[in-house]
């Protein structure tokens, strides 16, 4: 190793050194802040005490991950509840979380740290950090963080609130939908605290700061560019269903099961009208996927032959497979006019999506001899491939910029998000096995569909699994029916400044505002009781939800990286992995050094005891010679 090779390593570990002071500098902190979390252990004698931890929360700027780490162990619903936390927080101020990274760090005397009773302060954190608005050290809280902004049920608030003012809290906040005992209370006042119930994220951050971040609700939503398009997509559909009434053989058949078709057919047309008169488009052209899809099974039934019934919905079939795929061709490449419209497109992907499936089932009925099974699937292929084409085609025809590997990111990130949620309305332990296996179903579809290429078909799908998996955390804090209209109001705001956000931002969400409205006449006009208020809280999600995807797909650049939720042994690190990466490459680079100056050291002492002695052979040569010449 010579001395340029030396220069050269030296220069090496120089510039990696400044690298990585720049990539710590790349990742800049935004702030930090820190609060107290309650948790609940079993004392010596068995009975419950209420414990603290302090919460540690540091966000830089970065791109939308998550991470989570604790002194003690934390279990997995702690861990979902913080990437629901800061998504929450992002979403209640109306910022966008991809440009941020949440590091999370719990430190407890407790053996473990679990539970999701700490998601308000996780939000309280958050919000406090991305509002620039500091906490007030005197304030602490426990409930769950639920997707609405609503603070959601959680467990024995009593000894909480005790463990609060054991750590000189002032005001204590709990959820509303809970209570705490005399004796806490009694406890609590002793030691100068004051439980205050809060029902509300926007309330329970104005306590924590001083300040009302609550937007004002505009409950003007339906824009002149919603109703004009929702009202032509009402009379194509509505001249379809007309045309399918028109052509049937008689509206008095003979056959009760065919008549019954024809009659709930034509009750729900008379509903569908009344709607329409009221400016509820959506509703009305819903409605109609149920009424078309009869007259049509009707009017099959009617005409099918004697004999070769088989052969006969088999070629309806094979039929229909071609229509769907001359639809799906016409508009991957026409009907989009402006970001705000190209929701319509992925609504059409995502019925002809549906129209395949019921076609497979109607194949899959054929194949066991049950044909009028088979035909009732058929109908309903049929009328959800025309409403493809009705959605798109009320628009100009022009060019999407919405490339493939978007249609891949977005429904990558919704896939995230929708794992994220059931794993979360899982570990809450909510009991209600037919919706949990919906959600669970949704996921699948959604999955199989992403790795099928099938990716508008796989955002609906991962989406109507998020949707159940929210309405399901939040119907968890119904725990009596008093509670009803407060749950069923702050889910309505949600919704409506999920809206007004998009609408502010230049969108048109057109299932979000269908949803809204959708929920709200089907609230309106059931007798509440428990799975009809689930029915409206779903439909209320899933406003919240189909608004988001109509921004993202309005903004290409808005959609987000897929985030991540990783463990970290640190409760502020800075560019993690840069900073990892950079070390362990300049250890490497010094590590050359170091062997380069121990090499040249080794070479020059050699160098110098061979020089020395060769100097030592001549002076003995020397004076050999000088002897033999006194000879």
């Amino acid at each position: 190793m010579d001395s340029k090779v030396l220069v050269f390593s030296l220069l090496l570990a120089l510039f990696l050194v400044v690298g990585a002071v720049h990539a710590q500098g790349v990742q800049n902190v935004i702030g930090s802040t820190s609060l107290y979390i309650f948790g609940v252990t079993n004392s010596s004698n068995g009975t419950l005490v209420g414990v603290p931890a302090l919460l540690n929360l540091t966000i830089t700027n970065g791109t939308g991950k998550v991470f989570l780490g604790s002194t003690p162990l934390t279990q997995t619903d702690t861990q979902a509840q913080a990437v629901l936390s800061a998504d929450l927080a992002c979403q209640l101020l109306n910022v966008n979380c991809d440009n941020y990274n949440f590091y999370y760090y719990i430190t407890s005397s407790s053996v473990e740290v679990g539970g999701p009773s700490a998601g308000s302060a996780f939000t309280m954190a958050a919000m406090s950090i991305l509002s620039g608005k500091p906490l007030n050290k005197n304030v602490a809280m426990t409930g769950t963080a639920n997707p609405d902004g609503s603070v959601g049920i959680v467990g024995d608030v009593s000894q909480k609130s005790e463990a609060a003012a054991n750590q000189h809290i002032k005001t204590f906040l709990y959820p509303s939908t809970d209570s705490i005992s005399s004796a806490a209370l009694s406890y609590d006042e002793a030691h100068g605290e004051t439980p205050v119930p809060v029902s509300s994220e926007y309330q329970a951050f104005q306590y924590f700061t001083g300040y009302n971040v609550t937007p004002a609700v505009n409950y003007n939503i339906q824009t002149s560019l919603y109703l004009a398009l929702m009202k032509q997509t009402y009379l194509q559909f509505n001249s379809y269903q007309n045309g399918l009434y028109s052509s049937l053989p008689s509206v008095n058949s003979s056959n009760s099961s065919i008549q019954l078709l024809i009659s709930e057919a034509v009750s729900d047309m008379s509903a569908q009208k009344a709607e329409a008169a009221n400016g509820s488009y959506y509703v009305a052209a819903s409605s109609m996927i149920t009424s078309s899809s009869d007259l049509l099974q009707a009017k099959l039934l009617e005409t099918l032959p004697a004999s070769n019934q088989e052969a006969f919905v088999t070629n309806l079939i094979s039929q229909e497979n071609s229509t769907i795929i001359g639809i799906e061709n016409n508009i991957s490449h026409d009907y989009v006019s402006n970001s705000s419209t190209l929701i319509l497109k992925f609504i059409a992907f995502d019925r002809l999506m549906q129209a395949s499936n019921y076609l497979n089932d109607s194949m899959q009925s054929l194949s066991s001899g049950n044909v009028q099974n088979a035909i009732y699937y058929y109908s309903l292929a049929a009328v959800k491939a025309e409403t493809a084409y009705f959605w798109v085609s009320i628009l100009p025809k022009g060019s999407s910029n919405f490339s493939q590997s978007q249609y891949e990111a977005l429904s990558n990130y919704y896939l995230y998000k929708a794992s994220s949620y059931n794993d979360y309305a899982s570990l809450l332990g909510v009991n209600l096995p037919p919706e949990i296996s919906e959600m669970q179903s949704y996921l699948s579809s959604a999955q199989s569909r992403y790795y099928s290429g099938n990716y508008v078909s796989s955002i609906f799908a991962s989406i109507e699994s998020m949707s159940l998996a929210q309405m399901l955390i939040e119907e968890n804090s119904l725990i009596n029916i008093s509670v009803l209209s407060q749950i069923s109001n702050q889910s309505a705001i949600a919704t409506l400044n999920s809206i007004n956000s998009a609408e502010a931002s230049g969108v048109t969400p057109f299932l979000g505002i269908s949803y809204y409205y959708f929920g709200s006449q089907f609230y309106n006009y059931s007798n509440v009781s428990n799975s009809d208020f689930s029915e409206y809280l779903l439909f209320e999600t899933e406003a919240r939800d189909f608004t988001q995807l109509g921004v993202l797909v309005s903004n290409a650049s808005l959609i987000p990286h897929t985030p991540s939720l990783q463990p970290i042994p640190v409760s502020t690190p800075v560019a993690p992995l840069l900073e990892e990466i950079s070390f362990i490459v300049l250890g490497i680079a010094i590590g050359i050094v170091l062997a380069g100056i121990v090499f040249e050291y080794r070479l020059y002492s050699k160098n110098l005891k061979n020089n020395r002695k060769i100097s030592k052979n001549r002076e003995t040569k020397k004076k050999r010679s000088s002897k033999k010449s006194r000879r």
